[in-house]
């Protein structure tokens, strides 16, 4: 079985019903040999999945922190193909779900049209592909789900009630809820009214359990917003975090650990 749909699967059945806690990572940031270190504080810190970014040189749905990182990655030699390798060889140490997340062209052209089975043979349990739409997602969802995968596509304050109905239906396991409009940044004031009547909109219309991301920062608003979903996504606070920090894995670890911590209490 997928590990992803295990995750979700004892999640459903728990009686304490356990949030969801994912983190985003980009392979080769801070530095080239980092990753590993940080994939292991998180699965060590009580990640339920970890998203593993593609650096692009054009990436139109990210803020600075996620531009920054993806240069950054790019300078230090990363590319699809030896992000797949990585993971490859990072799962003969750890069975944590891993999703690859990125652009259209990364996984196309990068990896090639028969990526699914190359990310499958790799040990990637998903794919996020921010800019693949519903309309679009036609022409890779059939060879994805055949491959193994979960294809994880993202709803948005802009969606309709009858779209998030069609997204969740088209998503595999769950569906990445984008918390608001505009591009990926750790935000203070993340939780308003406009948010939380999305995020019940959600909670009416998904046929699938849902994740936030895009503003994520602290304990605090993770607690707050895990009150309105399955779960929350952490990527430019942490990638934030471990950029200035000499002891990368430590510094993880004590931040996703806060998190864990939060959303556990609520």
């Amino acid at each position: 079985m997928n590990r992803i749909k295990k995750v979700i699967g004892f999640i459903a059945q728990d009686g304490k019903h356990k949030k969801i806690l994912s983190a985003y990572v980009m392979p080769g940031f801070p530095t080239r040999d980092s990753t590993a270190e940080v994939l292991r504080s998180a699965e060590k810190a009580g990640v339920d999945f970890v998203e593993i970014g593609v650096p692009f040189s054009d990436p139109l749905a990210d803020g600075p922190v996620i531009q920054k990182a993806s240069q950054a990655a790019i300078e230090n030699g990363m590319s699809p193909e030896k992000i797949v390798d990585f993971v490859r060889t990072f799962r003969k140490e750890s069975e944590l779900p891993l999703i690859l997340m990125g652009y259209v062209n990364s996984f196309l052209n990068g990896i090639g049209r028969s990526f699914p089975e190359k990310l499958k043979s790799a040990g990637i349990d998903g794919v996020i592909i921010p800019d693949l739409s519903l309309e679009e997602s036609d022409m890779v969802r059939k060879d994805i789900e055949d491959a193994g995968l979960s294809l994880v596509l993202l709803a948005a304050p802009t969606s309709t009630d009858e779209r998030i109905v069609k997204i969740s239906e088209a998503s595999t396991d769950f569906v990445y809820c984008v918390s608001v409009t505009g591009v990926t940044g750790a935000r203070k004031n993340l939780v308003s009214s406009d948010v939380t009547d999305f995020l019940k909109r959600v909670r009416k219309f998904s046929r699938k359990p849902f994740v936030v991301g895009f503003g994520i920062s602290t304990p605090d608003t993770a607690r707050d917003i895990s009150k309105y979903s399955d779960g929350i996504v952490v990527g430019s606070a942490l990638l934030q975090k471990i950029s200035s920090s000499s002891q990368c894995g430590e510094t993880a670890y004590e931040f996703l650990k806060s998190l864990r911590t939060a959303i556990d209490e609520e």
